[in-house]
């Protein structure tokens, strides 16, 4: 039924433009924290995350990074404040196996806040298709 919810939620809030989405949910993985000497520990992600290719590029709920999109399941967004921090995701689904491969990473974060820690990340999450 949650699930169900969220594709209902996803499907009317895709961008008009997109007619590649999938929604993503069930996310499990790892992440390493500069200040915990990027040991890997078992990390959890939002579920519910909607994932839309565009001719233009993409689209990613919680994502405020540009995305390019290199190839047709992969999605890259970078960005810098020309002050150290640097940041990128990659979002790349397995069409095949239904699966969203998500990798993050972020340095320099201490030039925005003292409060966040350099960091990296990969996660796994289960897809389907969103029916437009």
């Amino acid at each position: 039924m949650i699930r169900f919810a969220i594709a209902a939620v996803a499907a009317v809030t895709a961008p008009a433009h997109a007619s590649d989405c999938w929604l993503a949910t069930n996310f499990r993985g790892q992440s390493a924290q500069a200040d915990a000497g990027y040991r890997f520990a078992s990390d959890r992600f939002a579920d519910g995350m909607l994932v839309c290719f565009t001719g233009e590029g993409g689209f990613v709920t919680g994502n405020d990074l540009k995305l390019a999109r290199p190839g047709e399941s992969t999605l890259i967004g970078w960005s810098d404040n020309g002050l150290g921090l640097e940041v990128v995701n990659v979002y790349q689904i397995d069409r095949d196996r239904r699966v969203l491969l998500l990798t993050q990473s972020r340095i320099g974060t201490a030039t925005v806040t003292s409060l966040l820690p350099d960091y990296a990340a990969v996660f796994i999450a289960d897809v389907v298709p969103v029916a437009r």
